[in-house]
């Protein structure tokens, strides 16, 4: 046997295992708690209730830093989370499979915009038109909203939202074009186009 192979530490080694704990934390905090708003974000869509969002996005972490090896390039942290966090949520919508389709969107956290020049007319005129763009977008089915909200609001390129949900490119496109389309055909006549900008 030769020399070198009798100094190697052996795999049980605990300093050994620190180092590669030490080493997968900081890969973590790297790589992957960049995208922890964007993952909430999505798990809030998908979910439709906060507690649900909450337990979905503990459990992706939980499954991100168990299965952080499985990460081939950093680059696709976003879009590896963002699968999970999609797995998950689905795992929680299995679990409440009594809940009908068109919950109330009424608990999604609303962006706010803000506009120290707009008259308070303006202001809710501006939040009864992302009322109604809310309920548009919360009466879609699941997939097509969770290509919309992939898309339109985490800004993922049509291949990152192919990786996350597990479609090809063609499938997503035609998603997207359906979503887009039902979002568009709820709000006319309710909403004024120039509105929307």
């Amino acid at each position: 046997m030769s020399v070198a192979l009798l100094r190697r530490r052996p795999a049980w080694d605990a300093t050994h295992l620190a180092d590669d704990e030490t080493s997968a934390t900081t890969r973590f905090e790297r790589v992957v708690l960049p995208h922890l708003d964007a993952a909430y974000t999505l798990a809030r869509y998908l979910t439709r209730e906060t507690a649900d969002a909450d337990d979905a996005v503990q459990e992706t972490v939980l499954r991100a830093l168990r299965y952080l090896p499985s990460l081939k390039r950093d680059s696709d942290a976003r879009a590896w989370l963002l699968a999970i966090v999609r797995r998950e949520c689905r795992d929680v919508r299995g679990a409440r499979q009594t809940q009908a389709d068109s919950v109330s969107f009424d608990d999604a956290p609303a962006l706010e915009l803000v506009d120290v020049r707009t008259s308070p007319d303006d202001a809710a005129h501006r939040q009864l038109v992302r009322d109604y763009i809310s309920a548009a977008v919360g009466r879609l089915s699941p997939r097509l909203r969770e290509t919309l909200i992939l898309r339109e609001v985490q800004q993922c390129s049509y291949d990152e939202i192919a990786r996350i949900t597990g479609v090809p490119i063609g499938t997503v496109m035609s998603r997207l074009s359906r979503a887009r389309a039902r979002v568009a055909e709820q709000l006319r006549g309710v909403v004024d186009p120039g509105d929307l900008s």
